[in-house]
């Protein structure tokens, strides 16, 4: 490395035993090409962005948000871009914990429905849950990242009919421009927005940002000519076709973060984000069979916040392949567990965390002796003994059965990597507690619409509720709209919202 620096002093250099200093040949290269790839100009960025806030008299040092759910400095990204893969949506886990935690809640999804995507996420007692060896546009990374499931579906993603005649919603997206047809700005292609404004859940001649007229006519003839037509069915069956198939696709991507990792998503609140999520969240939580919805006024920027509510994180990663039986060397597993938390401390002390916010976390990959893949364990506290060991075997063969529904606990086992995870506690802001009032919601009641909440075609006058001038406390039965700034909530039949001090709608189904 210092031969190639010495001749290339402009290049960027990075090696795979700094990048990713694991086992799996194919995965470190790739995860080292995408680093080399990515560097020099998330180098640029930095660089730039640190000038910037310097300028302005910024003191402290500008951090960065990574794909493991948490925060660096700058130093640290311009040689470690690969940790900035997909980091946008991977902050969501960690504002849903926040806005769950007033509720008790610690089981959640978050799923964050823009313009051209969904993302989800999963947090399981009060865990994000992280994942290695993903594949991202074809390359495969192995470094740690927040496990987000995307897919292409979002308000302005088009539906069409196949090759077969049959009607499909994604990936394919209209964007913001030309966009949905209802926002007349040159779009024909029916979209998801345009399904839901025939269902009559957004605001008919609402104005987007001051500039976007919706236009309720240019939907409903993109759906006819598009959809309806087509398939010989009446326009507001088409609509809700759209709205029901793009929901089994997400519900589909909820089954494959939740159910494929051993999880039941029944066990699991729904945390809604991003600006079109509201309209569809009550329908996704009864189609994966969750009885409870989080829906905070700020589900429109729940990623950024999430970002400043995140702590600094540092992974450190090493290979030690070994059977673990009783010649196991422990002592070398030990020093090893020792030396990476010790510089993980070091990179804290030097961001400038006290003693008492640095927290580290230790886990290994198992397997048993045979397998190619592993199963991650957290590794007990303090020094590794026998009966430390113990332990880990005994979660081991637990983890492993919840995952594959069996276990072997008279088979050998062998560590294959070790992981530290060094965390830096940084100040969360207090969010702003509302006066919990309750009382009568029809203060803030705007009027009623028509809207379509199955396939029967019989629309219901269904009544509308302005956000903002709702108080702490009330209570509003479904089928009912509630309209926010920025995110619009659709409540179905069959369910209640209510209200919390902390600004968020705690949405749950009527029992009986």
């Amino acid at each position: 490395l210092e031969m190639v620096r010495t001749a290339m002093p402009q290049a960027f250099v990075c090696a795979g035993h700094e990048i990713y200093p694991q086992v799996r040949e194919y995965t470190r290269t790739s995860t080292t090409v995408v680093n080399a790839y990515l560097s020099p100009v998330m180098a640029r960025y930095v660089q730039r962005i640190d000038a910037y806030f310097r300028e302005l008299g910024a003191r402290g040092a500008v951090r960065y948000f990574q794909s493991n759910g948490g925060l660096a400095v700058g130093e640290i990204m311009r040689e470690r871009a690969v940790n900035a893969i997909n980091s946008g949506p991977a902050s969501a886990p960690q504002a849903g914990l926040f806005i769950a935690a007033p509720f008790g809640i610690d089981n959640i999804i978050t799923v964050d429905m823009g313009g051209t995507s969904f993302d989800i996420t999963l947090a399981h007692a009060g865990q994000t849950n992280l994942n290695r060896n993903i594949d991202f546009l074809r390359h495969r990374i192995g470094v740690p990242m927040i496990h987000v499931e995307t897919l292409g579906a979002g308000g302005g993603s088009i539906a069409h009919l196949n090759t077969f005649g049959m009607l499909e919603v994604g990936p394919r997206s209209a964007g913001a421009v030309p966009g949905p047809a209802c926002y007349g700005k040159g779009g024909e292609a029916p979209t998801v927005t345009d399904a839901n404004m025939v269902l009559g859940y957004l605001q008919p001649d609402a104005v987007l940002g001051g500039s976007i007229r919706l236009d309720p006519e240019r939907a409903r003839q993109a759906i006819l000519r598009h959809v309806a037509e087509p398939l010989g069915l009446p326009l507001e069956r088409a609509a809700y076709g759209i709205s029901t198939l793009v929901n089994l696709n997400m519900a589909n991507g909820i089954r494959r973060i939740s159910i494929e990792n051993g999880h039941d998503p029944r066990d699991f609140a729904l945390v809604c984000a991003g600006g079109a999520a509201g309209m569809h969240i009550t329908a996704l939580a009864e189609e994966i069979g969750s009885c409870t919805v989080l829906v905070p006024k700020l589900a429109s920027c729940l990623c950024a916040f999430g970002q400043v509510i995140s702590d600094v994180k540092y992974h450190f990663l090493a290979s030690a392949v070994m059977r673990l039986d009783a010649q196991a060397d422990l002592a070398r597993l030990d020093a090893m567990l020792r030396d990476m938390e010790a510089r993980g401390r070091q990179l804290l002390a030097d961001d400038g965390f006290a003693p008492g916010r640095i927290h580290v976390t230790r886990k290994v990959e198992m397997r048993y002796q045979g397998q190619i893949h592993e199963c991650q364990v957290d590794v007990p506290d303090g020094p590794l003994t026998a009966a430390s060991l113990a332990q880990l075997l005994h979660d081991f063969h637990q983890r492993h059965e919840q995952l594959y529904t069996y276990s072997e606990p008279h088979n050998l086992v062998e560590l294959v990597n070790l992981e530290v995870l060094a965390t830096g506690e940084v100040d969360k802001p207090a969010l702003p507690e509302l006066a919990e009032t309750g009382g009568d919601p029809s203060a803030a009641r705007l009027g009623e619409r028509d809207m379509l909440f199955d396939d029967s075609g019989r629309y219901h006058r269904t009544p509308v509720f302005d956000g903002e001038r709702l108080q702490a406390g009330v209570t509003i039965d479904g089928p009912a709209v509630i309209q926010e700034p920025t995110t619009t909530l659709v409540i179905r039949p069959g369910w209640h919202a209510r209200l919390h001090r902390s600004g968020t709608y705690l949405l749950t189904r009527h029992s009986g």
